[in-house]
């Protein structure tokens, strides 16, 4: 086995360490659910930082303003217990993806858009600061889908529990 193999087994084998996967977990769940709140008394605010990006309907960017911050909550709560992790590792990447986007047309247009309302008020970035943690998120995520990690994952305890009720009887 030459070197470029060894190495390439080492890589692979620490991308799907469950220590590995429960890490993204909880950095990408503790992401969102900080985003998620410190954006919840903001609605309005919000709304006016979605609209600077000329993507969405001004209803639509209503929507999303009042949907986004307990979305995010939910996800990454979900995402910090481990419960149904394919699901919300796939949703919190297509919500991280939609703001990269975002950032992305306003760069390729020229918008001047300077500060990222990611955080709300409590932790203003500079759009390419936002931009660079979005890909840091994007690959926490991926990480999390193509690796489920069931390494304290409350969604394996209650799956392994079920199937034990299964096998004894009782679930009949």
């Amino acid at each position: 086995m030459d070197a470029v193999s060894a190495r390439g087994k080492h890589i692979g084998r620490l991308l799907l360490h469950p220590y590995l996967t429960l890490a993204s977990r909880v950095a990408l769940g503790g992401v969102l659910i900080f985003a998620g709140i410190a954006k919840l008394p903001y609605p309005s605010t919000l709304i006016w930082e979605i609209n600077q990006y000329p993507i969405l309907p001004h209803r639509l960017a209503t929507v999303y303003g009042f949907v986004l911050p307990p979305l995010e909550i939910a996800l990454g709560i979900l995402l910090v217990m481990g419960l149904f992790l394919r699901i919300n590792a796939s949703v919190s990447g297509l919500v991280v993806l939609s703001f990269a986007i975002a950032k992305i047309t306003a760069l390729v247009r020229g918008l001047d858009i300077g500060i990222c309302g990611c955080f709300g008020p409590a932790v203003p970035l500079l759009t390419s600061q936002s931009l660079a943690l979005e890909f840091v998120l994007l690959t926490l995520a991926f990480q999390i889908l193509f690796h489920r990690g069931e390494f304290l994952s409350l969604g394996h305890w209650l799956s392994r529990k079920a199937e034990l009720k299964e096998e004894s009887g009782e679930g009949s």
